[in-house]
């Protein structure tokens, strides 16, 4: 299992997926001014400038400096490189001209285009074959795009008009009630044992097993996380952990990221919380963005919560969150043949009318869109609309070998990280799959994070 495609790309394959890549980077960051390009809009975030600069530096460093050699992100140029200039001090470089960063990609592209035109792609260095080294910085590139669209989300004056954006199909007729799917017990293949592109992290392929359990249809919605709100979620204890209620109390959490009360700026209590949730439903709450100031609609998977505000809803609503293992089993398996899919419908790649992903609809899709998205066990939008917190920590699989370079996933490893699975809206349909692994601390809400909700029997 793991990627659906088991024969290389092509040549030219890979040169349109970089191409691709490029036009969306080129696209999405069209109507932003250059204070805005410039401006570090969160201490979370770096500057999206800083960002453009690190896609070319990166793409220099593995598709022309160093082009078939195992390496590593140090060795990028220091302005660029993650490790030694963090977020919260990226507001601070001296990041170049808007100008000179457009002309870096161009002339950065040009040279990888050139050595893409002369590389042999059958060598054994598994750095070349079939590609590989192509398709991670094409992927690199792709999952920058996803953070641009954070930091746009974090823009506190401005609002972002998309060069492209495109509808939501209508939520399916037929679509099922709310409520949970069964997972029968047994063991599945988890992770990536195919010879297409993944991440280290994701292999080597392995045999998991689970209990019977059941798993959350759909995620959990902006309605049902107002109950949460009315009910006084945000003022028990009871229903936190300790370290959860700690960051709560800290950071003064009242809602989701980005939603205030309509005409009241005070923290709600459980009171307004429940006069909030009466009558026109939502209407006294707003979500803001970068897109503008809207109500949430019910049916939309909630979005921009930490890892806490997830696990203490799921305590409120009598359930639990899901390990990795469980979600990647109820994402991939068929009980039919016995075997993981590469995606929740199957081999064929995501498209459209399977998932809300590829960063052009800038919200989640109401529950009950995608019918052809579902899973074999039946559940709907296991990739895209939003991440889904998991609580597991963010671990090795046995026989991990970090490849090509360690600060991918070899540094993070560890229990301060949370797994969160299944993409977002931001998220490109050639990061998107089944094994793929995010992981982030579990107070971050910038990411497009969300609920799935997971039962024991």
């Amino acid at each position: 299992m793991g990627s659906s495609r088991e024969n290389p790309l092509t040549r030219d394959e890979l040169r349109g997926g970089l191409e691709d890549v490029r036009c969306r980077t080129l696209l999405l960051v069209q109507p932003l001014s250059r204070e805005l390009l410039d401006r570090q809009h969160s201490a979370l975030m770096s500057p999206i400038a800083w960002d453009l600069g690190h896609i070319a530096a990166f793409e220099d460093l593995w598709l022309v400096r160093k082009l078939g050699e195992t390496s590593s992100e140090q060795e990028i140029e220091r302005a660029f490189d993650a490790f030694q200039t963090p977020r919260s001090r990226r507001g601070e470089l001296e990041i170049p001209d808007i100008e000179v960063l457009h002309e870096r990609l161009l002339t950065t592209r040009e040279a990888a285009l050139e050595g893409l035109a002369a590389v042999d792609l059958g060598s054994p260095n598994p750095l070349l074959r079939g590609g590989f080294v192509y398709e991670m910085v094409r992927d690199h590139e792709a999952q920058h795009q996803e953070t641009i669209l954070q930091a746009v989300m974090l823009m506190e004056h401005e609002l972002y008009t998309p060069a492209r954006w495109e509808p939501f199909p209508n939520p399916d007729p037929g679509a099922p009630a709310a409520g949970f799917v069964r997972v029968p017990a047994g063991t599945f293949q988890m992770g990536d044992s195919s010879s297409g592109f993944a991440y280290d992290n994701e292999r080597p392929g392995w045999d998991a097993t689970t209990g019977e359990y059941e798993m959350g249809r759909y995620p959990v919605t902006n309605a049902e996380f107002i109950e949460f709100i009315a009910a006084g979620g945000y003022l028990d204890p009871r229903i936190w952990s300790p370290e959860g209620w700690h960051w709560k109390q800290e950071a003064g959490l009242v809602a989701p990221g980005g939603w205030v009360l309509r005409g009241d700026t005070a923290p709600p209590d459980a009171a307004t919380a429940r006069e909030a949730s009466r009558g026109a439903g939502l209407s006294a709450w707003r979500r803001r963005s970068a897109l503008g100031e809207a109500d949430p609609l019910p049916l939309e998977p909630v979005m921009h919560l930490c890892y806490w505000e997830a696990e203490a809803f799921a305590r409120f609503a009598g359930a639990r969150l899901p390990t990795e293992i469980e979600w990647e089993k109820a994402a991939s398996w068929d009980p039919d043949s016995g075997r993981s899919r590469s995606f929740p419908w199957g081999e064929e790649e995501p498209t459209s009318t399977r998932a809300n992903l590829d960063q052009l609809r800038f919200g989640p899709a109401p529950i009950g869109s995608y019918a052809d998205g579902r899973s074999a066990v039946g559940c709907w939008g296991m990739l895209g609309d939003t991440w889904e917190w998991t609580r597991s920590s963010f671990l090795p699989y046995e026989g991990f070998l970090a490849f090509p370079y360690s600060e991918y996933s070899d540094v993070f490893f560890g229990h301060e990280y949370r797994v969160l699975r299944g993409g977002s809206w931001a998220t490109r349909p050639t990061v998107a799959r089944c094994s793929f692994r995010n992981w982030d601390y579990p107070i971050r809400r910038q990411i497009f994070s969300g609920i799935r909700l997971a039962r024991d029997v």
